[in-house]
């Protein structure tokens, strides 16, 4: 059981590393103020299903890593 939870853990993180290495990156001049972007929908228009796949992952990595936990402590 033990052992499952390692490989799990092991392939959630280097997809994960994968993904948040793919995202588009946002160029930012010194000018403009760092926070005039956020909350703007465009963020989400750019490679929509890349950033929810790392949502995704992310969510399940941090789950899987939780059980791992509880059941460890058990």
């Amino acid at each position: 059981m033990e052992m499952l939870f390692v490989v799990l853990m092991f392939l959630l993180s280097i997809s994960l590393i994968l993904l948040v290495m793919f995202q588009p990156r946002q160029q930012q001049s010194l000018s403009t103020d760092a926070t005039s972007n956020l909350g703007k929908p465009n963020y989400w228009l750019a490679r929509r299903g890349m950033k929810l796949a790392t949502l995704i992952v992310s969510v399940l990595f941090f789950l899987v890593l939780l059980i791992y936990l509880l059941l460890a402590r058990a």
